[in-house]
């Protein structure tokens, strides 16, 4: 009875039918999208914020480096002005901190020489040129069996909620997702140099690449792990060219400044474990700690503790799985994407982009995922919350796990079958 309802659903998912409905949804994207700017009054959208939304982060960055200001990077004072004057002091007091180490700033020097929106073109085009590479070295390097379907492929993609949110939004998640893509083809073509090099190229946001060098201590690649400690000690080096010492400190601290409530505030798009534990349990319950050496006394947040647990958790059984030989290499970067976002601390939606590649192996592989990865695409596309006390709960969170249980336990399946006694 059960397999003949399974039928039944996956009747209703067929790869035609499942490219039918993405088309329909990135055309209301579209849709929405002109409106709000059409409705807007440039440089702003019909909301009253910058058009491109966080691109102008971006664009101060580079404005202040191009006139020799690198070291007021992450000051507040000139960021603002220099936001401000972007603006035409259209909303005063208007301030978006770039929060990527220095040495991404450069990325945006040749736009600043650009006024903002002119520059967010520019900035949109190559995000979808970037898109459009990331998406062909994917279908090469992990589901070539639907190089086929790649204009269905391309349709899902586009319609994928965190894909819209990042491009209209002037992020720089595509530059992730390449990255996890080139990461990806250099484990299948066993590239230990250009593997670290990618990896510590992604120290842009270094709480989406952190697990990397431990798969690679995990797995032995102690070349890879050499080129990634190489680069990442070079771009440490033009970090402090650009902006000096004190520019790092600058850095460290605008990374590390309290931000009490944010979770909660923007709980409608953060999408990880610590996040969805912040927001269900609230930093009044806590662990007391009593004085142990020079350590003073306090208290640990109960939604901290129990993050970094799972996390943990998650962490470990990624490393085990990576200590042997794999026997599905699509499966297990697919369970490596899921965990690299949920055990990030800080992930916004559109940083979910980088589960592409392993939203497509998901699709193709993981029968059970599917009607999964389809609720996800609401879920996201709503922002949907549910009412749990006096908090809303962000329900993309558990359903990411499920779909990061499923994978293992496809992946898991795949073992036994190929070894010996199967």
């Amino acid at each position: 009875m059960l397999s003949r309802w399974r039928d039944r659903l996956d009747r209703l998912l067929t790869w035609k039918r499942a490219r039918t409905y993405a088309l329909v949804l990135v055309g209301l994207y579209v849709v929405a999208w002109v409106d709000v700017l059409v409705l807007g009054s440039p440089p702003l959208n019909s909301s009253g914020i910058p058009i491109g939304g966080d691109y102008i982060a971006f664009h101060a960055a580079g404005r202040l480096v191009l006139s020799g200001h690198a070291a007021q990077l992450y000051d507040h004072a000139a960021v603002s002005a220099v936001q401000d004057d972007l603006l035409g002091g259209r909303i005063p007091g208007f301030y978006d901190a770039f929060r990527n180490p220095p040495f991404f700033s450069l990325v945006f020097v040749p736009l600043a020489a650009l006024d903002l929106l002119p520059g967010f073109a520019v900035w949109f085009a190559l995000s979808l040129a970037m898109l459009a590479f990331a998406l062909w070295l994917a279908i090469r390097e992990e589901v070539p069996w639907l190089a086929s379907r790649w204009r269905g492929v391309c349709v899902l993609v586009a319609a994928f909620p965190p894909v819209y949110f990042g491009l209209i939004d002037g992020e720089n998640a595509v530059v992730s997702l390449l990255l996890y893509v080139l990461i990806y083809g250099s484990f299948v073509r066993d590239e230990n140099r250009a593997m670290g090099a990618w990896a510590a190229l992604g120290t842009f946001k270094p709480q989406l690449f952190f697990i990397f060098p431990l798969i690679f201590v995990a797995t032995r690649r102690w070349r890879a792990l050499f080129f990634y400690l190489v680069v990442t000690i070079a771009l440490l080096g033009v970090s402090v060219a650009v902006v000096g010492p004190q520019g790092m400190q600058s850095w460290l601290r605008i990374l590390l400044e309290p931000e009490s409530g944010n979770a909660t505030v923007n709980a409608w798009r953060m999408a990880s474990l610590k996040s969805f534990f912040d927001v269900l349990l609230p930093r009044e319950l806590s662990i007391p700690l009593a004085p142990v050496v020079s350590l003073a006394p306090g208290s640990l947040p109960i939604s901290l503790v129990i993050y970094a647990a799972a996390a943990l958790t998650l962490l470990v059984v990624l490393l085990r799985l990576w200590s042997r030989p794999v026997s599905s290499l699509p499966l297990a970067w697919a369970f490596t994407s899921l965990v690299a976002v949920l055990v990030d601390p800080h992930l916004v939606d559109y940083d979910l982009t980088v589960l592409v590649s392993a939203g497509v192996v998901a699709l193709a592989l993981v029968r059970q995922a599917r009607w999964w990865v389809v609720l996800l695409y609401g879920l996201l596309l709503l922002r949907v919350q549910v009412p749990i006390g006096d908090v809303d709960i962000q329900l993309a969170v558990p359903v990411l796990a499920w779909c990061a249980y499923l994978v293992h336990r496809q992946l898991r399946r795949s073992e036994k079958c190929s070894a010996p006694s199967c």
